[in-house]
């Protein structure tokens, strides 16, 4: 893979880096230690910023009306201007950002399922919405990889996360290049993995590069970059990415291969289309095709890695257990359904 630019990620503060949260403790956090050493962090607390103390009582999101406030029950201390003033000043320091890592279930810095009052003591749910920090940071960075730590445990919405992450970070590289020629290189490099997302939204890509003639880098830098928000709103499907792949491998190898090579890379693809391997077995296929053949092509595409090697998650984690040692009714329990 080519070396990209560190993504700068804005992260919770309790997650991993300090005891800040509402109790006192610092909250584990497996993903936010293994992008460390790949990713530039930018931490924040906005409850502590705003002066609220280690540990604190809890606060909560009323809705009064059509307006939502941030109110600490306990105290009855209305905290909605403290925030928002808080949330402005930091926006506008930001440098530019690829991404966001926010504290699941925070009435501040939660992006989704926060519940929301009908009162400040014993009040019903009135509906659920995202914090009152992460609302507007998301209002200012719309389309960005956004992500809550618990969700970061489901491997699909991990990846999903990783690779809008490090092509954002790429594009940031890219833009401030200020070139056409850099910018058509990395769609080019990107081709195959925007195509498994969406082809049409692909083409609108294509179209953003075919009509720059004349344009200011500027307008068409921006141009680019929406469309690219648009494209990573989707996420990929099994459909999607054996369309991909059948079309690179239509593209670059079809016409290389023994009629049983073709047959047993249609092979695989059914395969995969059944469950039965993981799509990583089909992109594995095709880098060994581009070894073969010398293919630098297929080897600059990000739909082979697009994110460092090393965050991938381990396939089985279970694999070096001596299950034949383990006491006969613990493997029954571990593999119940199974024959």
């Amino acid at each position: 893979m080519e070396r990209v630019p560190r993504p700068v990620v804005v992260v919770s503060a309790c997650l991993e880096f300090e005891k800040v949260r509402y109790d006192g403790q610092v909250i584990p956090c497996k993903i936010v230690r293994e992008l460390e050493p790949y990713v530039e962090y930018i931490t924040v607390c906005p409850e502590v910023a705003i002066g609220l103390g280690i540990p604190r009582d809890p606060i909560r999101i009323i809705k009064m009306g059509n307006e939502k406030r941030l109110i600490q029950p306990k105290t009855h201390e209305d905290i909605t201007e403290k925030m928002n003033s808080f949330t402005t000043t930091f926006i506008r320091s930001l440098p530019a950002v690829d991404g966001f890592i926010f504290k699941s279930k925070s009435p501040t810095i939660g992006l989704r399922g926060i519940k929301v009052y009908a009162g400040v003591e014993r009040a019903p749910v009135k509906e659920r919405g995202s914090g009152f920090f992460a609302e507007q940071v998301m209002y200012a960075y719309p389309g960005y990889p956004a992500e809550e730590d618990d969700r970061l445990r489901n491997e699909t919405i991990r990846h999903s996360f990783l690779v809008q992450l490090f092509t954002f970070a790429d594009f940031r590289r890219t833009a401030a290049e200020r070139s056409l020629a850099a910018l058509h290189a990395f769609h080019q490099k990107n081709h195959f993995l925007f195509c498994a997302y969406s082809p049409a939204i692909l083409s609108e890509l294509d179209d953003v590069l075919s009509t720059s003639a004349g344009m200011a880098i500027d307008a068409v830098l921006a141009a680019y970059f929406t469309v690219l928000r648009k494209l990573f709103s989707l996420h990929q499907t099994p459909e999607s990415r054996i369309q991909a792949v059948q079309q690179l491998f239509a593209r670059r190898y079809a016409k290389l291969l023994k009629n049983e090579e073709r047959a047993f890379f249609a092979g695989v693809i059914d395969d995969y289309r059944q469950n039965k391997i993981c799509f990583l077995c089909l992109l594995e296929l095709l880098n060994a095709y581009a070894l073969r053949f010398d293919d630098a092509f297929t080897l600059t595409q990000t739909l082979l890695e697009p994110y460092p090697k090393e965050l991938m998650p381990i396939v089985d984690p279970k694999r070096d257990r001596d299950f034949w040692k383990a006491e006969s009714l613990q493997v029954e329990r571990e593999h119940e359904g199974f024959e």
